[in-house]
């Protein structure tokens, strides 16, 4: 049985499992085929990186690692560029793997990896995976002109929409505003094929013109976008597409539509403590001329945190009498910010703004990984 054919038999029996315990039984035979293929062949780059997956989907991370590193250690002097570009990518995804885009940790192993990624640019990798991993790197430092670089090299070999996408964000966020735009309105479909992304990019662009002060054009592509992901049924909001539950209800609130701001706030009332939210709740009423019932929330929210502070004073299963006081200072303060956002809106005439946030899709970008990478062959 040929690499090949193992990666394709193991993508489909991934296909049936259940659970964890069910992937681990299925993946146990080809771990020891693999085992066996490097032990007669030590050159074989290939099996060195499925069997590498393969223990990382059987929940061994470290033994994955040491794969991959045993892997260089008998094969740096020979590599051929394409072989030196799949290691340098596959091992480059088990390093900045639980980063996931967040801030890295400037080790030295990450540094090492992330100048293995560099040679394989300069080796010119055929894979474009190297470069959506090096655009998710450089993203994450918030090296955004070098992630939109990256990004579009992958999108040129791959032709995925989401890696055009990643580079269109990495140019929001370094200020490249028309750039990213363009982009954006490139791959805007009003008929949804791909939900997650086909929904990111709809949101990101109606946005992003809302902040351009285009209302029109932003307003057209928003009330499509609501459509989409109202549920006329269950009369419930469904916001698995977006980062963080409250950002559509920001674009409406730049468009102006304060009846769906407050509308929002009101269905979602575990927001209810959060002064970040509070204060476009309390703008919104008050462009809707609801002065009293702003004025009640305010009183609401406030008992709620006082009745809270009351209850943890009388509590005696705190760990350390430290963390008790913390928290009710904790909630002291939030109190506080709660008084000044309703006083910023109402006494001061302030209105909220809404801040910039950017991010890419993140994706598995291990090369040939049964899992998820099912389109190897005709690619690589």
């Amino acid at each position: 049985m040929n690499i090949e054919i193992m990666r394709q038999e193991i993508s489909e029996k991934l296909k049936t499992a259940n659970n964890r315990d069910e992937g681990y039984t299925l993946l146990e035979p080809y771990k020891n085929i693999l085992e066996s293929y490097i032990n007669l062949n030590p050159k074989n780059v290939d099996a060195y990186c499925l069997l590498g997956i393969v223990f990382f989907d059987m929940s061994d991370e470290e033994t994955a690692v040491a794969i991959l590193k045993k892997c260089y250690e008998e094969n740096y002097d020979t590599f051929s560029d394409d072989e030196y570009s799949m290691w340098a990518t596959c091992s480059a995804y088990f390093a900045f793997y639980e980063t996931d885009g967040c801030e890295y940790d400037g080790s030295e192993e990450e540094y090492e990896m992330l100048k293995f990624l560099e040679e394989a640019v300069v080796r010119k990798s055929n894979f474009h995976q190297t470069y959506y991993g090096l655009g998710w790197y450089y993203f994450g430092n918030k090296l955004f002109e070098k992630a939109s670089e990256a990004f579009h090299t992958a999108y040129s070999i791959s032709k995925n929409r989401t890696h055009l996408y990643c580079e269109a964000i990495s140019l929001l966020a370094s200020s490249k505003k028309s750039e990213g735009i363009k982009i954006l309105k490139s791959l805007y479909r009003e008929s949804f094929i791909d939900e997650e992304l086909d929904f990111q990019i709809a949101f990101i662009l109606a946005r992003e013109l809302a902040f351009e002060n285009k209302i029109t054009e932003a307003s057209i592509i928003a009330k499509k976008l609501l459509k989409k992901e109202y549920d006329k049924h269950t009369k419930e909001y469904h916001f698995d597409q977006v980062s963080s539950p409250d950002e559509i209800s920001d674009m409406f609130y730049l468009l102006g539509d304060f009846n769906y701001v407050a509308h929002f706030y009101e269905n979602y009332y575990h927001f209810a403590d959060c002064s970040h939210w509070l204060v476009k709740y309390f703008y919104s009423l008050k462009m809707l001329n609801e002065n009293e019932k702003a004025y009640s929330k305010l009183e609401y929210v406030i008992q709620k945190l006082e009745e809270e502070i009351s209850e943890t004073e009388l509590e005696d299963d705190w760990e350390t009498p430290e963390e008790k006081e913390e928290h009710i200072a904790d909630t002291k303060e939030t109190i506080e910010d709660i008084k000044k956002c309703y006083n910023d809106v109402f006494q001061n005439n302030m209105k909220p703004s809404i801040e910039h946030y950017y991010d890419i899709i993140y994706k598995c970008y291990y090369i040939a990984c049964p899992r998820h990478d099912t389109d190897y062959n005709e690619t690589k």
